[in-house]
């Protein structure tokens, strides 16, 4: 059973729901590996609110030890780092050390639950003939659940689940172990569909809040995102890349307004001159510095159009739909050269060529990366754009610089151009042979 620890998210798709496990921490991490390898093995359906088409999923668990501190405090809204079901584990089947011992544990786990609203738990007794050899002071199975569901259900009499000797080969242990995980993946979606639920109404109420003074495109940013992981999470690539779409258009909308004359406060901040130009970063599934720049609201046009569109860039490539992603990035190149005019920000004499320039050159390496020569042949359409973008761009800044040969850029001038933009401060690019 995995440690929880605090520590940055770096890569979503390595993230799961997480699981609550308190009580006998042995009897679990006896089960755990077959818990883990077995929970997604059967898929399960999905139905959420407003007219949307079911779809079937496979669930997955990030198992920890149950801790207070894991608990949600108020205002949390970080769906990666909630837990959504909290497991009681026991095996006890001795009457006596129910009364002494494990009915008092049970109680205060219940009570810290209570206390921060977690209203989605599960009590397992786990049934094991070596258990009983030798024990004197037994109740049946039966007894020792309808005990617990007396104590502690009330009317949820289904929160209290017995699970026969789930590491035999039996017929009656397989189905009782059928069973169960048909229980947990049920209880796990529910509260994950509960809980997703209440976050994207509370992220619609701070959108529609984006007319107020003091609203700022980047905390909101951050809070969309998280939906987007949650959807990554799930492996729900579509869901995901919508969530960037939306905050794309959104963020176009009000540069666009401000070209109008209608300016947001917060739009400020991406006014400011541009200081690097080093060009899209799509070699990382997530560019952390980029995002930490968001999420601080010190990030420039630049490093929030090169973050959103690599976290576009990512999904299409899980979706398989490599053409798009050169498609969405020759649009966003030009887009972003007049977004910098309507927002009126001061740009070095070459640098924004040099932005464009390598951001061509990132954007065709990426692609060559995940489809073989064959396929870019047969799709030289699609990259055509950027290989022309990147060619004049290469003549601008050779003729700015005064190393373009007479007959247009050739091989020796794009790698002199290069050497040339790496001393300039910009991150040398793959080229190619």
């Amino acid at each position: 059973m995995e440690t929880h620890e605090e520590k940055p998210i770096i890569y979503t798709m390595e993230n799961k729901p997480i699981v609550t496990c308190a009580g006998d921490q042995n009897l679990f991490t006896a089960l755990y590996s077959s818990l883990t390898q077995q929970l997604p093995r059967e898929p399960m359906e999905w139905r959420r609110s407003y007219g949307r088409a079911p779809k079937m999923i496979y669930l997955e668990a990030n198992f920890v030890q149950f801790k207070e501190e894991l608990l949600p405090k108020e205002g949390n809204k970080a769906l990666l780092t909630f837990p959504f079901l909290h497991i009681y584990w026991t095996d006890c089947c001795d009457t006596e050390v129910y009364k002494a011992s494990v009915k008092e544990d049970m109680q205060r786990w219940q009570g810290v639950l209570r206390l921060h609203g977690s209203v989605d738990w599960l009590i397992v007794v786990v049934e094991s003939d070596n258990k009983k050899k030798n024990k004197t002071n037994i109740l049946p199975r039966t007894s020792i659940v309808d005990k617990i569901r007396n104590d502690f259900c009330n009317k949820q009499s289904d929160r209290c689940v017995a699970l026969s000797d789930p590491l035999k080969e039996s017929s009656r242990s397989q189905e009782s172990w059928s069973s169960f995980l048909t229980k947990l993946r049920t209880l796990l979606l529910m509260s994950f569909t509960r809980n997703l639920g209440r976050f994207e109404d509370e992220m619609r109420t701070l959108r529609e809040k984006r007319t107020e003074p003091g609203w700022s495109f980047c905390d909101y940013f951050m809070v969309q995102e998280e939906l987007a992981f949650v959807f990554e999470m799930l492996q729900q690539f579509e869901d995901a890349l919508v969530q960037y779409d939306e905050l794309d258009a959104l963020f176009t909308q009000y540069v666009l307004n401000f070209g109008a004359g209608d300016a947001a406060n917060w739009l400020g901040s991406f006014c400011e001159p541009v200081r690097s130009w080093n060009g899209l970063l799509l070699r990382r599934p997530i560019d952390m510095e980029k995002r930490d720049l968001i999420q601080r609201g010190e990030a420039s046009l630049l490093d929030l159009r090169s973050y959103m569109f690599s976290r576009q860039c990512t999904l299409l490539i899980f979706l398989m739909r490599p053409w798009e992603v050169t498609t969405r990035a020759l649009e966003l190149l030009h887009n972003c050269v007049q977004e910098l005019r309507l927002l009126e920000v001061c740009v070095v004499s070459g640098a924004l060529d040099c932005w464009v320039f390598l951001s061509c050159l990132e954007v065709l390496h990426r692609i060559e990366g995940c489809c073989d020569r064959t396929q870019l042949e047969a799709n030289s359409s699609h990259t055509v754009g950027l290989w022309t973008y990147a060619t004049e761009k290469l003549k601008s800044l050779g003729d700015l610089c005064g190393l373009v040969s007479e007959n247009g850029p050739n091989s020796e001038d794009l790698n002199r151009t290069v050497d040339l933009l790496a001393g300039l401060g910009a991150e040398r690019p793959e080229t190619g042979n």
